[in-house]
């Protein structure tokens, strides 16, 4: 996609730096970032901009069909849980080497 436009916009300082965090952890620019969010969003809005079809979420088959598909949102629990495990697991390893 070409990036050709620009597009100056005031906000909170906070939501600012929630934003420049959010892209910090997914390894995105700030302005990609800001792309994307704004993408999302209108991508949520009833039917989405002209053309672009809202993306349904597939279906699990196999072994898994029937389940609940995760969203991002359990993937992050999951990372933040295997994070603290790992942080733990590291303390533990500290105090033994004491």
């Amino acid at each position: 996609m070409t990036r050709d436009a620009m597009m100056t916009v005031r906000l909170p300082s906070s939501l600012r730096r929630q934003v420049e965090e959010l892209a910090r952890r997914e390894g995105r620019s700030l302005s990609r970032q800001v792309g994307r969010l704004i993408e999302e969003g209108i991508g949520r809005t009833a039917g989405g901009p002209a053309g672009v079809p809202l993306r349904r979420a597939r279906e699990l088959s196999g072994l898994l069909q029937g389940g609940r598909v995760p969203v991002l949102a359990d993937f992050r629990e999951v990372r933040a849980l295997i994070s603290t495990s790992f942080r733990r697991r590291g303390e533990t390893d500290a105090k033994l080497r004491r």
